[in-house]
């Protein structure tokens, strides 16, 4: 039956490349609509406000997988971005570095929500009224792909793993057409040696904090380290795997109960504060809050580009890169140990 489903599914994905029917709108429609656009650009302020309100809906709709995996991710966003200003990092980085290689990932963090969001708005607006309204996602300039989807995750009670994985697929192909195949994300970002620097030596690490027995004070990490994060398909893969480590058995439930109880701030002493402070401190990393270091952006967003144009493009949409778990403590403290010793190399990488 879930084959036939997921067959019948590629059919309808094939066919809403060439369906040109142009979208009514109610005046019932209109109305939320204005209400779903408000409420993204109000809560599209900064990483804080993105991350706070992943994890509200999943507490609300915890069907939509995708939510929780959003919040995680998202709260690594914004420890990426105090990074450039903490102790650990900031000695390698000029002042207008840090300024750029903010805005790339502040971009990058406030088109997902841009594009996502809405589309959970209007998945809470057809279950309350049991009716579906994925017909207006065009009217957000969302892709035509995610349409389907939501539909079918709506009727027949799709698998929530391939609802995250069409909505994984669907959100790096929108970054990639909007952000990382542009010209000037390729020289300042991309092609910088600070980047280069940082995939060579694995610097860059998504991280979910676990405790492998519930009674321990510390917590340990999951998670992977990220490389080629150039390529849309290895992004794409990198998701599929970090959903499968953020779901496993071993650290789902200490994971989310980190994410209710401790609310994020950008710091990295959300989670280890026996190694980061928020304040000033020779025995310990400083890791400001992100309000702290970093003032909101106001973005202006593409409209009626979809990305979505051919068929091959999502053939691989449903595959599983399969992932083991794995405990990556020592591998972040090893890199933390190497970077502290790189740090007293008087202009090292600047």
């Amino acid at each position: 039956m879930k084959d036939e489903m997921t067959i019948k599914l590629d059919q309808v994905l094939k066919t809403v490349l060439t369906n040109k029917t142009p979208i009514i709108i109610t005046k019932k429609e209109k109305e939320f609509i204005s209400k779903i656009k408000y409420k993204t650009e109000l809560l599209n302020k900064n990483n804080i406000t993105r991350t706070k309100a992943y994890l509200s809906f999943y507490l609300e709709f915890p069907e939509i997988h995708w939510a929780f995996l959003a919040h995680m991710v998202s709260r690594n966003g914004g420890y990426n971005m105090t990074d450039l200003k903490s102790s650990l990092l900031s000695p390698f980085l000029t002042p207008n570095q840090q300024v750029t290689l903010f805005h790339f990932l502040e971009r990058a963090n406030s088109l997902i929500f841009h594009d996502a969001y809405p589309q959970l708005l209007l998945y809470k607006k057809s279950k309350e009224e049991n009716t579906s309204y994925f017909h207006l996602l065009p009217v957000f300039s969302v892709s035509t792909f995610m349409i389907p989807i939501w539909e079918y995750f709506l009727q027949n009670k799709l698998d929530p793993i391939l609802l995250t994985y069409a909505l994984i697929t669907n959100e790096q192909h929108y970054v990639e057409n909007h952000l990382m195949s542009l010209n000037e994300t390729k020289q300042s970002i991309l092609h910088t040696f600070m980047y280069l620097i940082q995939e060579t030596l694995g610097f860059t690490h998504v991280i979910f904090p676990y405790k492998r027995y519930l009674f321990l004070r510390k917590y340990s990490l999951s998670g992977i380290e990220v490389h080629n994060f150039q390529s849309v398909q290895t992004r794409i893969n990198i998701g599929k795997k970090l959903y499968q480590i953020l779901f496993s058995k071993h650290s789902y439930s200490s994971t989310f109960d980190f994410a209710k109880n401790q609310v994020h701030s950008g710091s990295r002493s959300d989670y280890w504060p026996h190694e980061y402070t928020t304040r000033q401190n020779k025995s310990k990393i400083f890791s400001p809050t992100l309000c702290l270091v970093w003032e909101n952006v106001k973005h202006h967003y593409p409209k009626n580009k979809d990305w979505y144009t051919n068929f091959s493009q999502i053939q691989s949409w449903k595959d599983e890169d399969k992932v083991d778990f794995k405990d990556i403590t020592r591998d972040v403290k090893r890199d933390l140990k190497l970077l502290k010793s790189l740090g007293k190399v008087p202009n090292l990488m600047k």
